[in-house]
């Protein structure tokens, strides 16, 4: 009994030298993974610096060792998350969008529509998720981008959909512009600098354009004119994610010189409804505490300050039930959010419901989907949660 006692008093003790994070769960909860792994953009992306930030903020404040495994694509950024090599993919609303309705490549018989959770998002309204092009295209409009040259990432169709999201706007397709494959999303905006494209996909914080903006190409932002209803219209039957915005923080803008532009939810945390509750629940408590560290090391780190980021606008996926157990602790989680979180459940279900009646009627016609990847205005469009 006195061995017990003396081991219980010494746990306390560590508990609170730790802060209680990582080890000293309530009601004995089960030991964390040794390491916690995190995919991301690739090198040079702000998804990628932000996810850092936040990684090295979390081992400072609390101990917990995290790794951030850059990744070039969508497909890779997922794929470890699936297997369970990783427990989070640092991610953004196309993905997103992607994922949960079983599109493009998720348009496939071992895919599907995936049961994504949400553990974390933001939005930021000072920046601009757009096509950034080289100043020495002489891109003013976004029409201008007729026969111009445009990236494309084979295995990130999420990226490539945006983009043509952005041509919709401006009354164009793929076939009136010329496709630059590219490895991954950093590369693409390194063609800009490197006079291999006109125009890539970007956000105006990104630290590659910072050194876009420094090459001899410089950098220049076509606008997404916010009267403009029909360019609107024509970009969101495409993506519906995308939200008007005055962008004020980054590369080429700023308070006295905003471009209109466009956002969306970026990055967005997210786990698969079957990660470990308690390890969610640490991470996401983590991430909080260690804000007074990370904030201050990228343009967007200040948005993830929780009662900045908690809300109904950027609560696109359900929320995982570690983080809706902190959120509840803090007391940011309200009735609202409940009620959004049970729509948003039923909503999925809904769309694995009829993910699998198409696949049942793709095999009985011997249809490979595999091959055949769903087009985008299939009736699984219409259940989208982002509409």
């Amino acid at each position: 009994m006195w061995t017990n006692l003396k081991w219980a008093v010494l746990m306390m003790a560590l508990c609170w030298v730790m802060g209680g994070v990582s080890i000293c769960s309530a009601a004995g909860a089960a030991k964390l993974p040794d390491l916690i792994i995190f995919t991301s953009y690739d090198v040079g992306t702000s998804t990628y610096m932000q996810t850092a930030c936040m990684a090295d903020g979390i081992t400072k404040k609390t101990g917990m060792k995290v790794r951030v495994l850059p990744s070039g694509n969508d497909m890779s950024r997922i794929l470890p998350l699936r297997s369970k090599t990783a427990h989070f993919a640092t991610t953004s609303a196309p993905s997103c969008f992607a994922g949960m309705n079983g599109f493009w490549d998720f348009a496939k018989y071992d895919w599907g529509p995936q049961a994504f959770r949400q553990v974390l998002s933001v939005i930021d309204y000072d920046q601009g998720i757009v096509i950034g092009t080289a100043a020495s295209a002489n891109i003013k409009t976004l029409k201008d981008l007729k026969g111009k040259r445009l990236t494309w990432i084979p295995g990130g169709p999420a990226l490539n959909s945006a983009m043509e999201a952005t041509l919709a706007f401006a009354g164009l397709t793929w076939n009136d512009v010329i496709k630059v494959p590219a490895p991954s999303l950093g590369t693409s905006m390194k063609f800009l600098g490197e006079g291999k494209a006109d125009a890539a996909w970007s956000s105006t914080t990104s630290p590659v354009m910072f050194e876009v903006e420094r090459s001899p190409h410089g950098v220049y932002w076509p606008e997404y004119p916010p009267e403009d209803k029909a360019g609107w219209e024509r970009l969101h039957k495409i993506a519906p994610y995308f939200i008007p915005t005055n962008a004020t923080k980054g590369v080429g803008v700023s308070k006295t010189k905003p471009r209109k532009l466009a956002t969306y939810a970026y990055p967005i945390i997210i786990a698969y409804d079957t990660a470990d509750e308690n390890t969610v629940y640490e991470v996401t408590k983590a991430i909080d505490v260690s804000f007074d560290l990370s904030k201050r090391c990228h343009d967007v780190m200040p948005c993830w300050e929780f009662k900045k980021a908690i809300n109904l606008k950027s609560m696109l996926l359900p929320y995982h039930p570690g983080t809706i157990r902190y959120l509840k602790e803090k007391g940011l989680w309200s009735k609202e959010m409940e009620k959004r979180q049970n729509q948003l459940i039923q909503e999925q279900t809904s769309m694995k419901k009829l993910w699998d009646a198409i696949i049942i009627e793709a095999k009985t016609k011997n249809i490979d989907c595999n091959k055949n990847t769903l087009p985008t205005d299939t009736p699984l469009v219409a259940l989208s949660v982002f509409h």
